[in-house]
């Protein structure tokens, strides 16, 4: 069994922070440490959370603790005591992922190891191609991923739950059985206990065969990850939107598409939103349509609006958000969380948007002023003057972004800049520097 053991995931002096929940794979996971712990000079902590559901779990705890002190391990103990949760599988996934990551920071270490095996990683697929799944999620159970700063190792991923049971026998570990887990309540426990031995009749070598499709999942995805993350540096992310281009996401391939939609919504928010494929085909299908303005939208959750030739992804329902900053003087100021704006007399080449200003007298230049549109603006175009408004049709500037744009604006209430946009010609001897940087989250 150890010629399987993925020893490439651990190096010398690791310092690593083991999940042990005292059932059969777990400490067979952890007596392979214990074995290579001295020829690795490794340093092993243990920790294990007590979800509290049966009444045999504080033993469970008591038993992981005692073997912990007999090799002289540091222990860790989380007792989950929040039982009211809807969907407690879920709570209890992200508790238990949070406790381990705050073991590694408290001790140190630089990964944290699971015990997930093969038969695990075969269910967790049959459960996705049956619920449904995105094609990143078709890959199932990683032996590697980052995770919150640490690296998250699966180093018994290549072996199935068989051959960790003869390792058990023949080494004679001592484990506690979870009798939870001979129920058919859960719905994993009926893939593990119906479905996986019929297939494993079916193909002796399912298992096999379901890692090999894992492996292809996986190198298919780190296709997709390289080309969808390529497309999505080129874009700029503010706090909560994101503006595309519909010419350029109409050149990416369909599967490319849809990894970078997928990735803008984690960006806003926060990971939290899972969209179907049917929402996420909805959104591709606002970028074929001739209509220079329609929507798709997830209320109080997402909302994308195809205007002209740009695509607005955003968390927020559109409403005026108006602002206005009188500026007196030469310094740094923040706009509406939005722009960074800088004054000043020398040039800085490190901003987004810079505005020279010519004048002869400074105390005619100030107060300067930086606001969003108001009714009855007017840009000065040399041969007269033009409605913002009719200027923002012409430059296809979308509904929901008019708004928000900054316009700086002279005493006079006259537009000098619109970054990006446009720019009023200034004369006089001397001359100042208006910056303007996107903040970027």
């Amino acid at each position: 069994m150890l010629e399987h053991f993925n020893l490439n995931l651990i190096n010398k002096n690791d310092v690593l922070v083991l999940s042990i929940s005292g059932g059969v794979d777990s400490m067979v996971l952890l007596d392979i440490f214990l074995k290579f712990k001295d020829s690795y000079h490794l340093s092993l902590h243990v920790a294990h959370i007590d979800h509290q559901k049966r009444e045999s779990s504080s033993e469970d705890a008591n038993f992981v603790k005692q073997v912990a002190e007999k090799n002289n391990l540091p222990f860790y103990l989380y007792e989950l005591d929040n039982h009211t949760n809807d969907n407690f599988h879920d709570y209890a996934h992200q508790e238990r992922y949070d406790f381990l990551v705050r073991v590694a920071r408290q001790c140190k270490a630089n990964k944290i190891v699971l015990a997930h095996h093969l038969d695990d990683l075969a269910e967790t697929i049959m459960m996705r191609l049956v619920r449904g799944s995105s094609f990143e999620g078709y890959q199932g159970i990683l032996e590697k991923i980052y995770y919150k700063g640490f690296d998250i190792i699966r180093p018994l991923l290549n072996i199935d739950k068989d051959t960790i049971s003869k390792y058990q026998e023949n080494n004679q570990i001592l484990y506690r059985e979870d009798e939870s887990n001979l129920k058919d309540d859960y719905t994993r426990n009926r893939y593990r206990h119906q479905l996986m031995p019929f297939l494993k009749e079916e193909n002796p070598k399912f298992l096999e065969k379901i890692k090999q499709f894992s492996n292809y999942q996986s190198m298919s995805y780190q296709l997709i990850n390289d080309l969808s993350s390529q497309y999505i540096r080129s874009l700029d992310f503010s706090k909560d939107f994101v503006l595309i281009d519909i010419n350029e996401f109409n050149q990416l391939h369909e599967i490319i598409q849809i990894d970078s939609i997928k990735k803008i919504i984690n960006h806003l928010t926060d990971n939290q939103l899972e969209l179907s494929f049917t929402n996420l085909k909805d959104i591709i299908y606002l970028s074929k349509q001739d209509k220079a303005h329609i929507s798709f939208e997830i209320p109080n959750q997402i909302y994308v609006d195809k205007s002209y030739d740009k695509i607005l992804f955003r968390t927020y329902k559109n409403q005026l958000n108006n602002f206005n900053l009188e500026i007196n003087d030469f310094g740094q100021y923040k706009i509406n969380n939005e722009y960074q704006v800088y004054i000043s007399k020398k040039l800085d080449k490190n901003y987004d948007y810079i505005y020279k200003l010519c004048y002869n007298i400074l105390d005619l230049v100030f107060p300067l002023t930086i606001r969003n549109r108001q009714s009855g603006d007017r840009l000065d175009i040399h041969v007269g003057t033009k409605k913002l408004k009719d200027f923002f049709i012409d430059k296809k500037i979308p509904l929901e972004l008019r708004d928000q744009l900054p316009l700086l604006v002279d005493h006079k209430n006259e537009i000098l800049f619109i970054p990006g946009l446009y720019q009023k010609n200034t004369e006089g001897l001397e001359k100042i520097y208006i910056h303007f940087k996107k903040i970027k989250y």
